[in-house]
């Protein structure tokens, strides 16, 4: 039987994990409103985490679904080079949710929530018949960084890696958390990724410097986004319409080639290869950036990849042959 007896008593019990204030934080959790002291333009994003669809309880633990729930949201901000200012959470719990479960979920969340900075700022609670996360964070950059802003000829990078977390979904869905054991790596990189936000905001920093720096008006030019739905998807949305790309894609992780010989596949390399490109919710950053800034992106984050430039022809190449794919919650 449930130990959530009241609206009040959950409340109590999130706000427990959650300090109520932030230094954007000029009113917190309590009244009708939150009121955040910002200046100039704000950054906010919403993103949904549902049972069954964005993870399963088979293999998630409490604090691995409050930490995801909150990692996704937080990766639209490093997206776009922001430092957190705060973060509201709707919660929808089932019948038979626990206060161990609030406890887990609330632990997982916090932990992520005080090592980027974001205060909780309210939310709202509710019952379904599944449990519902949805999160919506803010926050400010020097420099928005935004999608679709990329000419011909410009850089293609990468900041972290591609198709771990896509291993540790098919592990996980294959053989449960029992293959947390042997393939910690792939397995953790689905169930608690990293968003980078510091990556983010030295890339926002780099981008508002150059521009302050340079008569010229595209000097600041970068744009950037997470990888959440896979490189095959997000590299279109990011070089923007009409704008192809011509890519080498970087060697697999040894995790990801050594699961496509378990797999049984033929050449391990090239299998590998294409389960990086098609990826999914990996949150690497992926930034296109005129190519006099390359060296500089690269020292302002160790883990940058150049992947290859941005052609006009509307074309996306790989390793030299045309290619596509990509997630879709619609068309899949």
């Amino acid at each position: 039987m449930s130990d959530l007896v009241s609206e009040d008593h959950v409340l109590a019990r999130i706000a427990s994990h959650f300090p109520n204030e932030g230094p954007d934080v000029l009113l917190g959790r309590g009244d009708d409103c939150a009121v955040l002291g910002v200046s100039g333009p704000l950054c906010v994003s919403t993103d949904m985490f549902m049972e069954d669809v964005h993870f399963r309880r088979a293999y998630f633990t409490p604090e691995d679904i409050g930490w995801k729930a909150l990692a996704v949201n937080l990766s639209d901000l490093a997206a776009s080079g922001a430092r957190p200012a705060g973060f509201t959470l709707g919660l929808a719990l089932p019948p038979g949710a626990d206060m161990a479960f609030v406890d887990g979920l609330c632990a997982g969340m916090a932990a992520l929530a005080a090592e980027a900075s974001a205060p909780l700022v309210g939310g709202d609670l509710s019952r379904a018949e599944k449990i519902h996360l949805c999160a919506t964070v803010f926050g400010q950059a020097e420099k928005t960084l935004l999608r679709g802003e990329a000419q011909a000829g410009d850089v293609i990078f990468l900041i972290g890696r591609l198709g771990l977390a896509r291993t540790g979904l098919m592990l996980l869905e294959e053989r449960g958390r029992d293959a947390l054991a042997d393939w910690p790596a792939p397995c953790n990189a689905h169930l608690r990724p990293l968003p980078r936000l510091k990556e983010g905001m030295r890339l926002s920093r780099l981008a508002a410097d150059l521009i302050r720096e340079s008569d010229d008006p595209g000097a600041g030019r970068l744009a950037l986004m997470d990888v959440s739905d896979g490189l095959a998807r997000d590299l279109p949305r990011l070089v923007g319409p009409g704008k192809g790309a011509d890519i080498r894609l970087p060697l697999p992780h040894p995790d990801i080639l050594r699961f496509m010989r378990e797999r049984g596949e033929a050449d391990p390399l090239a299998a590998g290869k294409r389960h990086a490109f098609l990826g999914g919710e990996d949150y690497a950053l992926i930034g296109t950036c005129a190519p006099e800034a390359a060296s500089l992106v690269m020292v302002a984050n160790a883990e940058t990849t150049l992947l290859g430039t941005v052609t006009d022809d509307g074309v996306i190449r790989v390793d030299g042959a045309p290619a596509s794919g990509g997630f879709d919650h619609f068309a899949q």
